[in-house]
């Protein structure tokens, strides 16, 4: 045992946070006896005196050196658990070292932040107030106590936080959670001050980043809570643990304060759509008009002149969301732009299936296809959900590398977008999401359909987030599943294509990502070629329509008669197919019957009778829908000659 002196200046002692007695004013024999509670503590013998304003403190104790080789290497192996978040591994180690060291200050106190960390409030509380026993002008342990306090006491934590500033004036930490308080307290132009200086001492340090921008948010300035946390963003990330939560809140702020913005003039946005499509519209030399269509089976969908043999391009859109519509329609503008090009560089194709890729895809799936009919899980629903889930895997398939190649475009070259591009790839990123989380969706939809979906979706989650830099987590919930690995391969095919881009290599990408995913003869491909109506500019489509009347009568009128006995569940699967072959381009300008359906085997159709057989459909299926195209007067005659049959 060896005597170890303490000598601490009366007016720093802190007895009773919320209610602290003026020692130096207290009779002396009162004033030893409360500092004989405050050092109990001590594993010891220990006597108390004062001498003018100090409290001397001698205690028959050994404390090994802090700079003895073990206590080193304990201190570093508990800091790094507690960094880890393994804090009741730190709890012990911290515990061995006070057992041989128990004068250590930042020992206890760092002990008393792991305890915090476990939810042990009271435990931590005491040996945070031994450390301040020991110390009471070490600012970490005045930190930690304000901590403590906060959510039962804010004058006193403030008074800690307050304290602890004083004794370091320019800690980020400190400067951190005094003004998160003052925020609280809405005292908006203190924190902003004390949240600037951290900031400057330490412009990684999320949690002042965080704050600040919440901050901002309360005073409804969005742009400048951006600003914050986009320069937080760019910082390296803290490898604590501990900063976990705080970027995840963050990340969180940072949608919601894109969000707010758009939402306060989602016009602003709007405008630069239709200036963007002034621009499209000149450069690409075909006229583009913007449809608002409540009644389409998406929220935006373009309707590119040459696939439709029209002298225009249509974006047709739903205006029941405003804060994503102007991102959509951007996004609409971009496959048109993109598409352009490669016609240009006389590189475009069409993606097709047929009743070939339709059996290839079928074959590959079909002992699940069998087992679900044998359950009865899906009852006469069963081939329109096949259908549906072929369907949609396949322009998943196709849209993938090129949403990845607009996305990309119009993050770099539209910077005014990137709000509501932001909110709109949030809702995807959410949509997506349902699949993973869906029991059901795992249950009913066969392997390979299913696996390849939720790849393709976290390789888009992982280009989103290699989009943003750091400012979205998108990619966290494929973390630990199966899919992220061969995610980040189909991400990294994009990445070697955008190495030496040309028009048209998006084709060539839908290629290499099916090849990964075993798609490779679910599609075809089909070049573009100009058709002769498009020869002759297109601008008589319409009265092209209007000539071959007597012809598309007599197709309503069959596919009238075709569809008499059939229900909504039989006749869905048939103009679903048209309508992705449509999505192509049907060319109704010739009679030859070159195309074929797989839910119609043996039999071959012109393009116009195909397009009545889908124009008939929906009247009967979705009487609503706005298929793109007008035979009504076709159609009022056929039905007119229909019902005179029967």
């Amino acid at each position: 045992m060896s005597l170890v002196t303490l000598n601490i200046p009366l007016r720093d002692i802190i007895i009773d946070p919320k209610n602290n007695p003026d020692l130096l004013s207290l009779p002396e024999a009162e004033a030893i006896a409360l500092l004989k509670e405050v050092f109990a503590f001590l594993d010891a013998p220990f006597s108390v005196s004062i001498e003018g304003e100090t409290a001397v403190i001698e205690a028959n104790i050994d404390s090994a050196d802090p700079t003895d080789k073990n206590i080193v290497r304990l201190r570093e192996k508990a800091a790094r658990e507690a960094s880890r978040g393994r804090y009741s591994r730190a709890v012990k180690l911290y515990d061995q070292i006070l057992a041989q060291a128990p004068l250590l200050v930042e020992i206890r106190r760092d002990k008393g932040m792991s305890l915090l960390e476990m939810g042990q409030p009271a435990e931590a509380k005491e040996i945070i107030r031994q450390a301040l026993a020991l110390n009471p002008t070490e600012p970490y342990s005045l930190l930690l106590m304000g901590n403590i306090y906060f959510q039962t006491s804010q004058e006193t934590a403030e008074q800690f936080f307050t304290r602890a500033a004083r004794f370091a004036p320019e800690d980020p930490y400190i400067l951190s959670n005094l003004a998160s308080l003052l925020g609280k307290q809405e005292k908006y132009d203190e924190a902003i001050t004390l949240f600037k200086q951290a900031l400057a001492a330490d412009p990684g340090y999320p949690n002042a980043g965080f704050g600040l921008a919440l901050v901002y948010m309360h005073q409804e300035q969005y742009e400048k809570a951006i600003g914050v946390l986009d320069a937080l963003f760019a910082q390296p990330s803290s490898v604590d643990i501990r900063s976990e939560g705080v970027y995840q809140e963050a990340w969180r702020l940072y949608r919601q304060a894109n969000q707010e913005l758009v939402k306060a003039n989602p016009e602003k946005y709007m405008a630069y759509v239709r200036q963007l499509r002034d621009t499209v519209d000149a450069d690409g030399g075909v006229e583009i008009e913007l449809v608002p269509d409540n009644s389409i089976g998406t929220m935006a969908v373009a309707e590119i002149a040459w696939h439709h043999n029209r002298s225009r391009h249509v974006v047709r859109y739903k205006d029941s969301a405003p804060t994503i519509v102007p991102h959509l329609l951007a996004h609409e503008l971009e496959h048109i732009n993109l598409e352009t090009a490669a016609r240009q560089a006389d590189n475009n194709r069409f993606f097709i299936t047929n009743p070939e890729t339709r059996e290839a895809a079928e074959t590959a799936i079909l002992p699940e296809i069998s087992k679900l009919k044998r359950s009865g899980a899906l009852g006469d629903m069963l081939d329109t959900f096949i259908n549906r889930i072929i369907s949609g895997l396949t322009n998943q398939l196709f849209n993938l590398p090129l949403d990845m190649m607009i996305e990309h475009a119009l993050y770099h070259n539209h910077p005014e977008l990137r709000p509501v591009q932001l909110i709109s790839l949030t809702q995807t990123m959410a949509d997506n999401l349902q699949v993973l989380n869906d029991s059901q969706i795992k249950r009913l939809t066969p392997r390979l359909i299913y696996n390849a979906n939720l790849t393709m979706n976290a390789a888009y989650a992982v280009f989103t987030d290699h989009l943003y830099n750091g400012r979205t987590n998108f990619t966290d919930p494929y973390e630990s599943t199966r899919y992220l690995r061969p995610g980040r391969a189909l991400f990294s095919l994009w990445l070697e294509t955008m190495e030496d881009y040309q028009p048209g290599d998006e084709y060539d990408l839908v290629d290499k990502m099916a090849d990964q995913l075993k798609l490779e003869d679910w599609y075809a491909w089909r070049k573009d070629e100009k058709r002769p109506a498009e020869e002759v500019g297109g601008t008589t489509n319409e009265a092209l329509l209007k000539e071959k009347e007597p012809a598309a009568v007599m197709y309503c009128l069959s596919a009238l008669q075709r569809f008499e006995n059939l229900n909504r569940d039989q006749i869905f699967p048939i103009v679903s197919e048209i309508a992705l072959l449509g999505q192509r381009g049907l060319d109704y300008a010739d009679p030859d019957q070159k195309y074929t359906l797989n839910n119609i085997p043996g039999e071959q159709f012109s393009g116009l009778q195909l397009m009545c057989f889908m124009y008939v459909g929906f009247k009967d299926i979705e009487p609503t829908l706005d298929v793109g195209f007008d035979l009504s007067s076709s159609y009022q005659l056929a039905l007119q000659l229909y019902q005179e049959d029967r």
